[in-house]
């Protein structure tokens, strides 16, 4: 799911869906062949019973740049990446991020770019990140940034260099909130098979 160039005394968080974070150095890993699975991550960092990781963050030596959070009730915070930065060598921090609904996603964010966000009903919204301001306390609510129908929720975000959609234009924010553009066929990026 994700891949990092990086060194072996760098720092790496692990964020989990328990809104939790699991801080440690990759030279705690052994180094391994690509034939070997590797370290399974909920025993390495003696996590929580049925706790998951969502994402792994390598947040550099200084903590520069910021997390995008997403949540399923349409809302993103954007919070600083020297929240998580502590003096002592702790492994575990709690209140990683706000628990008022579930995470979807969460993302490193080195410098300002457009974002796709997507919902269960079908519907796209591209905003730019410039237009979250940063937040230093970690478990802020974010603000709104998809208007949901009380059944839907968001499904998905990622940067809009990621996706499949041509036509992006139909789906920019003006202002937030919005309830974002059905997504039309060519944006969907699914292709339909032939026979020839």
């Amino acid at each position: 799911l994700q891949t990092f160039e990086t060194t072996n005394n760098a720092e790496i968080m692990f964020f989990t869906d328990h809104c939790q974070v699991y801080k440690t150095r990759l030279s705690e890993f052994d180094d391994t062949k690509a034939s070997v699975l590797g370290d399974y991550l909920p025993a390495k960092l003696a996590m929580d019973p049925g706790e998951n990781v969502i994402c792994a963050v390598l947040p550099g030596p200084d903590y520069a740049g910021a997390l995008l959070f997403f949540f399923e009730n349409g809302k993103a915070a954007r919070v600083e990446l020297s929240a998580y930065q502590t003096q002592t060598r702790r492994k575990k921090l709690t209140g990683a991020y706000s628990d008022k609904a579930p995470l979807v996603s969460a993302f490193l964010l080195e410098e300002d770019q457009e974002m796709a966000v997507y919902s269960t009903e079908g519907r796209c919204m591209i905003f730019h990140t410039s237009a979250l301001s940063p937040k230093t306390t970690r478990t802020t609510q974010g603000v709104n940034v998809m208007s949901l129908k009380p059944k839907y929720r968001v499904e998905k975000a990622l940067p809009l260099a990621q996706t499949p959609i041509r036509n992006a234009a139909r789906y920019r924010a003006r202002s937030l909130p919005i309830a974002g553009a059905l997504l039309r066929e060519p944006d969907r990026g699914e292709e339909q098979m032939t026979l020839l």
